[in-house]
């Protein structure tokens, strides 16, 4: 078998993959309302399936039908998972998503997909680096599939609109919340306890914008995302630039673990079952304040609830 059949083969297969879909799948934990860019809905029920072909920043991007629309991570939670390998079958370098190069890549070298289309596949190596690498180069060299076990004790929401409010996620999967105002926030038994000036200013900052709209891609312009919070806090409010997405994020500062956190630092959590996809600012007491996308908002959440302690990854100290 020469050289350019094995190359073509291999090709052939990641679009076969691409096309016929060893795909995720998940459970609805609660009915969600999905607008299309055509102006139509795609309803789910609570406990449907959700046929999982990729994932963003944004959340699970799932097929119902002709239409894809992208889910809330917190929407959906995952039953089956598949993981692939590919390694590299010639010369080749990886490359952000503005098309510069990070490094060259070695044949032989193993990584893992992260997201996949017809052209590119976007992985993370075993050092972390994480970014795409043409289709043509990679050779697909094994998938492993987990199952997760479903928990199905959903309780009905009933919450009562109130101004300044905010929503507090006791337990995604049991989907239980509570609303409070701000001021009765500020008023709790615990409260938080500060080491610096800064972190003051990061924390107060933060919670000055509870309630403020979930913008995907935005820092404040209309709302905000989980990093777009983040980024404008330090930089409007510190003066600190930090990177644009929470993956990036989570690599810039101090490493600290989960029993040294402090108010200021930022937590980092893995909603999409690939790598770091979600940030918050860490406020003392076990909370945090974050723009949560299934929620819409910016909420405050506590890192004993199931679903955040379950995905977190790391943390990280920006502040002197």
């Amino acid at each position: 078998m020469d050289i350019k059949y094995k190359s073509s083969l291999s090709i052939l297969v990641l679009c076969l993959v691409s096309v016929f879909g060893l795909k995720d799948t998940g459970v609805f934990v609660s009915a969600h309302e999905q607008p299309t860019y055509s102006g139509n809905k795609v309803c789910f029920e609570a406990g449907e399936q959700a046929n999982i072909i990729d994932s963003s920043e944004r959340g699970y991007i799932v097929e119902k039908g002709k239409a894809k629309v992208t889910i809330p991570y917190e929407k959906i939670q995952l039953t089956e998972k598949t993981t692939r390998i590919y390694k590299v079958i010639k010369n080749t370098s990886i490359r952000n998503d503005k098309n510069e190069i990070i490094r060259n890549l070695f044949i032989g070298e193993e990584l893992v997909e992260i997201s996949k289309n017809n052209e590119t596949v976007k992985v993370e190596c075993k050092d972390g680096t994480k970014g795409n690498v043409s289709v043509e180069s990679l050779k697909l060299e094994s998938e492993k599939k987990e199952n997760f076990e479903v928990k199905t004790n959903a309780v009905k929401v009933n919450v009562e609109p109130v101004k300044a409010e905010y929503i507090k996620n006791t337990n995604i999967q049991n989907v239980k919340m509570t609303t409070i105002s701000k001021e009765e926030f500020k008023m709790q038994d615990s409260p938080v306890v500060y080491t610096s000036d800064k972190a003051k200013v990061a924390v107060d900052s933060a919670l000055d914008k509870l309630g403020s709209t979930y913008v995907y891609g935005d820092t404040g312009k209309a709302g905000y995302d989980c990093s777009g919070l983040v980024y404008a806090v330090y930089k409007n409010q510190l003066g600190i630039n930090l990177p644009r997405s929470s993956s990036d994020q989570s690599t810039y500062g101090k490493q600290v673990s989960k029993a040294e956190l402090q108010a200021g630092d930022l937590i980092f959590f893995n909603t999409s079952g690939k790598g770091v996809s979600h940030v918050g600012i860490y406020m003392g007491n076990g909370e945090f304040v974050h723009a949560s996308s299934g929620q819409s908002k910016v909420v405050v959440s506590n890192l004993s609830e199931d679903y955040y302690s379950s995905r977190f990854v790391n943390a990280t100290r920006v502040l002197d």
